[in-house]
């Protein structure tokens, strides 16, 4: 009859317009899946591989117990937060770096130790055996705190290897602006690098930090290349924000930490020689010279001192590395956030040190950089073990009949088989959303023309003309 078939030819428009909107929503639901996938790093469950973190320059590794330090984040709010200790995001260790023991609060020594350390009233120090690397005794070793002037020892080490000492550097008003302890730079004048150096350590011249800084390429460039290198050493409590040591919000080290940089420096001749002048004639105006003193009071103080700088801010309080030689043994000793005179407290712990020589077992280890690349490989071979991947060995290039020049055989990582990505989702997601974007509103601008067309010709059907 006329009506039914009216009826029916209106169903097919009709189931037309319902499957489009249904298509498009379901469409909708899925870029938003694919969407949210994305985001979450997991495509149709596969789980994405846990990223990386920075890890410190290359060099051989020994495995020590893994570290990790004391205190939190929090305790030291900063503007900008600084990674720090077991935190650090290039930390390979699981403990506190140097052993378990430096990780606890107070003083750690060996029990069955002939005498126990003196009772300084300091809030950090480090007893080590400069050669061996070995903790004598410790307290609060992995607490983060203002270095002051001492973190200028991470300053040389980062930069001495860099800069020819021979070089001439024209300091700018930048350098002798710097508040402070300064040893007189003025700008326009011409110094060598070497001249810097020794004002970094004899006046602790924050004008000479600064003006290294800049011969080095800027404060911005000095400050990463400090803390790549104390990842590198291993000293990952420590985050620098400028060469001077002087304070700044995040501006943090621990007596661990600057043991491992004086350690590092004592090894390098330059840094020897800086550390252990007692006076130098620095130029000054009109080709004169004046002499400027090493405010290190160790070193005319204590028989046998060989370095190696002490620092002082108002948040830091006295800080102050030192180190000696006594019957063919060198010992290393830090002390932080201690009132004057720091070196007798250091004085104090290095005789300890020196008279129960070895009758003490150690309480922990200075790492080396090649303990740290060690750790580094061991923790990247356990997370491959905990993914499970499945390799596939390429055949060598000499194998084909190429030439290699120093490359590594390639090898080939695939997820298992029971979490391959499907391909299609994958296809799907590669897609770009600004393509789908016009094609959802194509789809739906088609359905409302198509759902006009069908009520027209409905009405149109309903009153036929007169």
């Amino acid at each position: 009859m006329p009506g039914e078939s009216s009826t029916s030819r209106d169903d097919v428009p009709r189931a037309i317009v319902v499957t489009l909107v249904v298509a498009t929503f379901c469409l909708a639901i899925g870029l938003t899946t694919l969407s949210t996938s994305a985001r979450a790093g997991t495509v149709a469950g596969h789980a994405a591989p846990t990223p990386t973190p920075t890890l410190p320059r290359t060099s051989a590794t020994t495995s020590t117990p893994a570290p990790t330090a004391t205190g939190s984040p929090s305790a030291h709010p900063t503007k900008t937060p600084a990674p720090f200790g077991r935190y650090h995001p290039a930390n390979p260790f699981s403990e506190p770096v140097g052993g378990a023991a430096l990780g606890r609060s107070g003083v750690v020594v060996d029990p069955n130790a002939p005498k126990p350390p003196p009772d300084v009233d300091v809030r950090s120090y480090l007893v080590a055996d400069l050669d061996t690397g070995e903790v004598l005794a410790a307290k609060n070793a992995h607490q983060r705190l203002y270095p002051a002037s001492t973190l200028k020892t991470l300053t040389a080490i980062t930069l001495i290897p860099r800069l020819d000492k021979r070089a001439l550097y024209t300091a700018v008003r930048e350098d002798a602006d710097q508040i402070g302890s300064r040893v007189g730079i003025e700008a326009g004048h011409v110094y060598t690098i070497e001249q810097l150096f020794y004002g970094l350590f004899l006046s602790s011249g924050n004008d000479a930090a600064q003006a290294l800084a800049n011969a080095s390429g800027g404060t911005e460039v000095a400050v990463r290349l400090m803390n790549e290198e104390a990842a590198r050493l291993g000293a990952f409590d420590t985050h620098a924000v400028n060469t001077s040591g002087l304070d700044e919000p995040g501006q943090l080290s621990s007596a661990y930490d600057l043991a491992l940089f004086a350690r590092a420096g004592m090894a390098n001749p330059d840094f020897r020689r800086y550390a252990t002048t007692p006076r130098y004639d620095f130029p000054g105006r009109n080709g004169k010279t004046y002499q400027i003193q090493n405010g290190n009071d160790l070193l005319s103080e204590y028989p046998g001192a060989i370095g190696v700088k002490n620092g002082y801010t108002t948040k830091a309080r006295n800080t102050l590395i030192g180190a000696a030689e006594r019957n063919g043994r060198r010992l290393l000793v830090v002390v932080m956030k201690t009132d004057a005179p720091s070196w007798k407290k250091v004085a104090k712990l290095l005789d300890w040190g020196f008279e129960v020589g070895a009758e003490v077992e150690p309480v922990g280890t200075l790492v080396t950089p090649e303990d740290v690349e060690r750790a580094r490989q061991a923790l990247v071979a356990a997370r491959l073990a905990t993914a499970g991947p499945t390799t596939h060995q390429v055949a060598s290039p000499s194998a084909a009949g190429v030439t290699s020049i120093g490359t590594p055989t390639a090898v080939v990582t695939a997820p298992i088989a029971s979490r391959q990505v499907a391909m299609l989702p994958t296809l799907v997601q590669r897609v770009p959303l600004w393509l789908w974007v016009p094609g959802v509103v194509f789809v739906v601008l088609a359905s409302l023309r198509v759902y006009t067309y069908v009520r027209a010709r409905r009405r149109a059907v309903a009153s036929p003309p007169a």
